[in-house]
């Protein structure tokens, strides 16, 4: 009888098990019915790929991953580790999404097939640990953050300005010339959770990572602008992680996690919710709905989220406007400036314009636009980190292009852009030149 107990208990934990498993797949044919038709093979996706640019194999195109997802959804093909490798060599720019003249989205194939691959052979170890630590309260992160900056002061040294950190001795993954960002004590939420200023206007920060555990630089320039034009900034403590490096992982338990954290920090106020980082408006936006918008009970709550999410230039010159902006600014010196495209915020989002109005009036004068300002920096979260020399190479391309404008300040609209382009200009023949976020510029033209 005892023995007859076991096996039953170890039939339903196999059958747990491959429940996800089973569910995992069923999605993934499912998103691959609703793309791979669109595509007619024709190969624009080539033109754009920063990885194809570096790694010049048909695996590693859009339509080449598609065709590998199609096998491995059929059956015709295993889920290997080295099958895994050309959908892991992806930025998810959705810079070919974008560009596909029929429409074929395969940003979604991809994400659907590392979900897959996430439940056949589970995650990487980074990648375990990024959804375990990214997924804790806000208020353990922030105590992790102080012990981590107290660290960081042992195995790093100090530099003046933005110009980060620089190693003390040897550390794995981190070379002499790698951009490592202070982190913050206290956080930017830490020490700031509601700025009130007299007028009618509202609006809610959502902070992202970057800008709240060591650029905070960036969110004081969200507070102070949005201070300037009469509108109170409202930041929740509860907030955490929008969830993008796990969505890119596959990671759907993470995923599910971070978005109930935020519908419970966000969702109690029907104000503006504010973003100064392209992906963290693409996740709030469009990734959730995406990922977890067949869950009838999250649905309506993560569309009312996606609905009330505005990228901050664009509630600056929708809800502001540039005459009104145009009066914050002080007499000054114009500045040559030049600004790169954050993926998540011009491919997946279409804004490219409110951007360059709110840097224009920051810079007292015109940009001067790259030759290719919609190119990929090569950060894409976490591929910098397990796909470092590719990320290098292709980051090397976004700098040259940013050189030869002449110009003496890089913007872009991103934090993590940011982060990847001060490392390039680390290792360039410019190191004096600054990267700033476009909100930084003009907090700093108020002066």
């Amino acid at each position: 009888m005892e023995t007859i107990k076991k096996e039953t208990t170890k039939q339903e934990s196999s059958q747990h098990k491959a429940a996800p498993k089973k569910a995992a797949l069923s999605k993934l044919k499912k998103v691959l019915h609703e793309e791979l038709y669109k595509c007619i093979r024709c190969g624009e996706c080539r033109t754009i790929c920063p990885v194809f640019r570096e790694k010049f194999a048909e695996r590693y195109t859009a339509r080449g991953k598609m065709l590998i997802v199609d096998a491995l959804a059929k059956g015709n093909l295993e889920f290997t580790e080295h099958a895994r490798e050309a959908l892991e060599n992806c930025l998810l720019c959705t810079g070919c999404s974008s560009i596909c003249s029929s429409g074929a989205k395969a940003d979604r194939v991809i994400l659907a097939a590392r979900q897959a691959f996430a439940e056949e052979l589970g995650l990487p170890t980074l990648k375990k640990i990024i959804g375990k630590t990214m997924t804790q309260s806000g208020a353990v992160l922030g105590a992790k953050a102080r012990i981590g900056s107290i660290v960081q002061q042992l195995l790093f040294k100090k530099v003046p300005q933005d110009s980060g950190l620089y190693r003390r001795f040897a550390l794995p993954k981190i070379d002499a010339k790698q951009y490592v960002p202070p982190i913050a004590s206290p956080t930017f939420r830490q020490r700031v959770q509601k700025a009130p200023v007299s007028g009618d206007k509202t609006a809610i920060f959502f902070t992202g990572c970057m800008a709240n555990y060591s650029m905070t630089e960036i969110a004081d320039s969200v507070v102070k602008v949005l201070n300037g034009v009469g509108v109170s900034v409202d930041v929740p403590s509860a907030q955490s992680c929008c969830g993008m490096p796990m969505l890119t992982s596959g990671d759907t338990a993470s995923v599910r996690k971070a978005a109930e954290h935020n519908i419970r920090a966000l969702a109690s106020s029907s104000a503006p919710i504010v973003v100064a980082c392209g992906s963290c408006g693409h996740m709030l936006r469009h990734g959730y709905l995406e990922f977890l918008g067949d869950d009838e009970e999250l649905a309506p709550m993560l569309k009312d989220i996606s609905e009330r999410t505005i990228e901050i230039t664009q509630y600056l010159m929708q809800n502001i406007g540039e005459e009104k902006l145009a009066t914050l600014i002080k007499p000054g010196t114009a500045l040559g400036v030049t600004y790169h495209d954050p993926c998540h915020l011009r491919k997946a989002q279409n804004i490219t314009k409110e951007p360059r109005a709110v840097l224009t009036l920051a810079a007292r004068g015109p940009i001067r636009e790259m030759e290719s300002p919609e190119t990929c920096c090569g950060l894409g979260g976490t591929f910098a980190i397990s796909h470092m020399d590719l990320s290098k190479k292709i980051q090397k391309h976004k700098i040259e292009d940013a050189l030869n404008t002449g110009a003496d300040c890089i913007a872009t609209a991103c934090p993590g852009c940011v982060l990847q382009l001060r490392d390039g200009i680390r290792r360039s023949s410019q190191q004096k030149l600054q990267v700033k976020h476009v909100i930084q510029i003009f907090a700093d033209a108020m002066e």
